[in-house]
């Protein structure tokens, strides 16, 4: 049996408040909305990573005066790593570089605003990153929702900035001048627009989900848990 520490989940979490809500998002659906919903989508988020057994989580956060801590998430109040004044790309090669300083063999990042994502995702992605390949889950507006790799290829996110669009297309780029192989997770939406909103909603009144393409893995430039404490606040 694999150590849960050999292996880690990330998430960027940003407080509900104005000004730290996801910009397509806002725009979709007002800043009132938009606060409930964002809060709603890391609250799915969150708990997906904490019912994984296989993994730690790290959580990034800036906190803000109305919100020092996590526990508008999680009310033993996870630590985690203060990402004060760090942009979205600073912020996820951060996390990564200290998931496996911590020891972590193995990190993934997990985007609270793709909700359908599933716990076997998690594993398939996990199993199959390793040094010659990396885990990629693709949203359909081509963002990314998933991404796993072991340390030697922290590289591959140099550059990379959680929200930029068609961020997707930039990892593949990234692995195919690394000579690395891509294993594709299920593609799924992120919740950004009022479509989008409406398919999460229909998509929690069906047993089955949404998108349940197999995996496969592909070279790249094709196309086709309780948790522990994270670090403590510094």
């Amino acid at each position: 049996m694999h150590d849960k520490r050999d292996n880690c989940i990330i998430m960027l979490a940003d407080a509900p408040e104005p000004g730290k809500i996801n910009y397509e998002l806002k725009t979709a659906l007002g800043e009132e909305r938009s606060l409930h919903v964002s809060r709603d989508l890391l609250s799915r988020a969150y708990c997906l990573a904490k019912t994984f057994k296989a993994a730690t989580i790290l959580i990034s956060y800036e906190k803000t005066p109305a919100h020092q801590d996590l526990t508008w998430l999680d009310a033993e109040d996870p630590g985690f790593l203060d990402a004060r004044g760090s942009a979205p790309g600073e912020q996820l090669t951060t996390a990564f570089s200290l998931a496996f300083n911590a020891g972590a063999k193995k990190a993934l990042f997990l985007s609270h605003l793709s909700p359908v994502v599933k716990e076997e995702w998690l594993s398939q992605a996990f199993e199959a990153a390793d040094e010659k390949t990396i885990s990629l889950g693709r949203n359909q507006d081509g963002s990314f929702y998933l991404l796993a790799f072991t340390r030697n290829n922290l590289k591959i996110i140099n550059g990379i900035s959680p929200g930029n669009p068609n961020n997707a297309e930039e990892l593949l780029d990234q692995a195919k001048k690394a000579g690395l192989a891509v294993f594709t997770a299920p593609e799924t939406f992120a919740v950004k627009t009022e479509e989008t909103m409406r398919k999460w909603l229909e998509s929690k009144k069906k047993e089955s989900p949404a998108f349940a393409a197999p995996a496969a893995v592909e070279e790249a430039g094709a196309r086709p848990a309780k948790s522990h404490k994270a670090p403590e606040r510094q």
